[in-house]
């Protein structure tokens, strides 16, 4: 609710504030009635096909071999798919390598 509140100060509505939230205003609106904070806790468990910390290195070291790093993450995944490899998905390279 704070944030919501810091967003109104400087400007914003407060549909935006929690459009961007991911909260709805019905639902903040709830919370300040009944005094409560937020109460998401997001997942119970993380989905199996997460990458582990290993492959995530591998896979942005293979991006920046001389090989491929001047290529857009769909075509790197293409000519591994080629080689026979697989790696991760293109849309998971493509957010390993805008962190």
């Amino acid at each position: 609710m704070q944030l919501v509140d810091e967003a109104i100060q400087a400007g914003a509505r407060q549909a935006r504030a929690c459009d961007v939230l991911g909260i709805s205003t019905r639902t903040l609106e709830r919370w300040r009635t009944e005094g409560l904070e937020d109460q998401r806790r997001g997942p119970a468990q993380l989905p199996e096909h997460v990458l582990t910390a290993q492959e995530k290195q591998r896979a942005v070291e293979l991006a920046n071999t001389p090989e491929f790093r001047d290529l857009p993450p769909e075509q790197i995944v293409a000519r591994l798919a080629d080689q026979g490899q697989y790696i991760c998905s293109e849309r998971s390279l493509d957010r390993l390598l805008h962190c």
